[in-house]
């Protein structure tokens, strides 16, 4: 094996590991009528759909085809925005803190069932003929939302005292597994990104990781109320592209042909970083609100005994 398919294998391991560990805290935290709550607000949620699988891709497709980048390179980055519903984005929502995190979660097992349906249409328009079957859109599914969602649940059904330990132990190897991630991933594809310089692509992920972003924080506006956790809840969901699906399908159908394969990487690392610094930053600033004197978390804080 060489270095270069060890931080690969590295960087997919550490996102699988870190997008598990997630979930599984976050199925030991609520219970399923928390998580099936959001789906009674139907509107909201149809909404997110609809601009998650149809709008935000027509939108990355459109600055795509208007940017400098060059022609040849549009195809390989607007398959990687087509996926919605990443599983990383629950990972973000968590550490943004002030969020609603049974939306998030309802969201997006709602998205990735959706993209069984809307991906391969968005693919065969993108590049003719190319299509991603189903099963492997609902092993991506499985294995990293429902599986470790429904073991969560059960957990905290049936040993809630354990649960409530492990919840946070799962938080730090979850944390742990991304710092690998993201540097194994930057480091196994820099190569790509450095010969994306200069041809715009990098440019135009950030645009569209931008609009898309803005886009997200649309439904949460107007249909959210003044809830200001709903609307960082949509946009950070939408913002997040499951960019994995792309790149199967340039693996698999497109012989990963460096032309498609160079800017839809370039696209997935700058739609997981880039969003995932905002979470933190957002994190970060919640946690200093909550720690101002005289707030209910600092008094809290404050008359709680220390831990041992």
């Amino acid at each position: 094996m060489t270095a270069q398919h060890l931080l690969a294998a590295l960087f997919n391991a550490g996102i699988a590991i870190s997008v598990g560990a997630t979930v599984l805290s976050l199925g030991m935290t609520f219970t399923v009528g928390q998580l099936v709550a959001p789906l009674h607000r139907a509107g909201l949620v149809i909404v997110l759909v609809v601009l998650n699988s149809v709008v935000i891709p027509a939108a990355a497709w459109g600055i795509a085809e208007v940017s400098p980048m060059g022609t040849k390179y549009v195809p390989g980055l607007v398959l990687a925005t087509v996926g919605a519903g990443s599983a990383a984005s629950l990972k973000a929502a968590q550490l943004a803190k002030r969020v609603d995190l049974p939306l998030a979660v309802t969201v997006v097992v709602v998205l990735q069932l959706v993209n069984i349906v809307a991906v391969p249409l968005w693919a065969g328009q993108i590049v003719t003929g190319a299509s991603i079957s189903a099963w492997d859109i609902v092993k991506s599914l499985l294995l990293l939302v429902l599986v470790p969602l429904v073991v969560g649940l059960f957990a905290r059904a049936r040993y809630a005292d354990h649960a409530k330990a492990w919840q946070p132990e799962l938080v730090k190897v979850a944390n742990l597994a991304l710092v690998v991630a993201l540097a194994t991933g930057i480091a196994a594809n820099w190569s790509t990104i450095v010969s994306m310089f200069g041809s715009w692509v990098i440019v135009t992920a950030i645009v569209i990781v931008i609009v898309a972003g803005v886009l997200g924080l649309l439904p949460g506006l107007l249909l959210g109320g003044r809830s200001a956790e709903v609307r960082t809840t949509t946009g950070l969901v939408s913002v997040f592209r499951f960019a994995s699906l792309g790149l199967i399908i340039i693996g698999a159908q497109l012989h990963a042909d460096p032309v498609y394969l160079g800017p839809a990487l370039t696209f997935a690392l700058v739609d997981f970083v880039l969003p995932l610094a905002l979470a933190v930053e957002l994190g970060h600033r919640a946690g200093g609100r909550n720690q101002r004197p005289g707030s209910p978390a600092a008094a809290g804080s404050a008359s709680s005994p220390p831990s041992r």
